[in-house]
């Protein structure tokens, strides 16, 4: 009996830890910004790191750069020495990376960074309060600043697989924005508040004004702590009167978010997703089909892109509002992630997404609802369905 009562008393305060954690983090829930800047969309990991490494290459004073993930592999080295040069040459150089995501970099990478004159920090480190809550929070954001005029956000985090150099990966399709213009000024801001979160310092602003660009857009960034992007999503769906295309790696949307998708499906909304044909994570793929079957039994069109792993994170409604990020369609991101997304309705621009969304689907495979209940059948598939909804809010 008394080892109930432990478990139960154990179950209560891990409850409680979440609870509160979560509670005073999205407390601190950044609004989101309305801004304008010129955009270019970055859809393979080489078009990016090489735009990406010209412009460290080319910084004069300042490099800000934010990721989840930096592999100690080729990738990441030629990262952290660009890094380390540009500090040597006397830069403000700063790198934050989340604890969790980026635990692999080696004690002796880090001291380099940090011997060069890298400002080095880790977000998220696990401490108290709430332990269990900051163990399992992440920063998920990746930003840049470079100069305080160009940046960048989106979904490529640092690693050979990134670009394509991990066999069982494959081709790596991702979406990055390159962004110049008052945007940047807003990015850095937000970096800031993140850098100043993880450390004792009190960094400020380095710039006064922002930078003129021809061909501005009006953008929005939507950060979020743990709703801000759950609530934005939701609301837009309930909204959309034509159209609404999901591509995410990972499709876990939660109950009360699939059946919204579900009454716009019913009252004549074209329902459109794109996710991997193969999972780079175990248990995500099964944790998603209690949400796709309902969803192509009402008519939803759901695509798996075979031609390598589908990492990018994009919503579309009605062809008029598009959302280009960090956050993937799932739990983790909606509710114990921090991330940033940003929002543009320029039509010009989202032309040029559109035709990068179609050749991707031309590179996918239309699920059927009979080939996901052939899946279904093994018994394999329905265990890993089981435990994949049990953890469906961790992965």
């Amino acid at each position: 009996m008394w080892i109930v009562l432990v478990i139960i008393a154990i179950g209560f305060l891990a409850w409680i830890d979440f609870y509160l954690g979560h509670k005073q983090t999205t407390a601190k829930e950044e609004p989101p910004v309305t801004t304008t800047g010129k955009m270019d969309l970055l859809t393979t990991g080489s078009h990016f790191f090489d735009s990406l490494f010209q412009d460290i290459d080319e910084a004069r004073n300042t490099i800000y750069i934010q990721f989840y993930i930096l592999r100690d592999d080729e990738l990441g080295q030629e990262l952290c020495k660009k890094l380390i040069a540009k500090a040597q040459q006397g830069l403000e150089v700063r790198l934050l990376l989340d604890y969790m995501g980026s635990y692999g970099l080696k004690k002796k990478t880090v001291n380099s960074l940090k011997n060069a004159g890298v400002h080095f920090e880790y977000s998220n480190k696990p401490q108290f309060p709430y332990l269990l809550y900051r163990i399992n929070h992440r920063n998920h954001r990746k930003i840049t600043i470079i100069d305080s005029e160009i940046g960048y956000i989106g979904g490529y985090n640092v690693g050979n697989e990134y670009i394509g150099r991990v066999t069982r990966f494959g081709d790596w399709r991702d979406y990055h924005l390159k962004l110049e213009g008052n945007v940047v000024i807003e990015l850095q801001r937000l970096f800031i508040d993140d850098w100043n979160g993880s450390t004792n310092e009190k960094m400020t602003q380095s710039v006064s004004s922002f930078t003129k660009v021809e061909r501005a857009k009006e953008l929005l960034l939507l950060p979020s702590k743990g709703q801000a992007g759950y609530h934005y999503f939701y609301e837009k769906i309930k909204r959309t009167k034509k159209s609404i295309f999901i591509g995410s790696p990972y499709f876990i949307p939660g109950k009360k978010m699939n059946r919204e998708l579900l009454s716009a499906l019913d009252r004549g909304v074209n329902v459109k997703l794109l996710v991997p044909m193969n999972p780079d994570h175990p248990f995500v793929q099964e944790a998603s089909y209690r949400f796709v079957k309902p969803l192509l039994e009402a008519g939803a069109e759901i695509y798996q892109f075979h031609e390598g792993f589908y990492h990018s994170k994009i919503v579309m409604f009605d062809d008029t509002i598009c959302d280009i990020g960090t956050a993937n369609f799932d739990l983790r991101s909606f509710f114990y992630n921090d991330e940033l997304n940003c929002i543009f309705t320029d039509k010009t621009e989202i032309q040029a997404v559109k035709k990068v969304l179609d050749s991707d689907l031309e590179r996918s495979e239309k699920l059927t609802l009979a080939r996901l209940k052939k899946t279904r059948r093994s018994v394999k598939v329905r265990l890993k369905e089981v435990v994949g909804f049990i953890l469906s809010p961790f992965l």
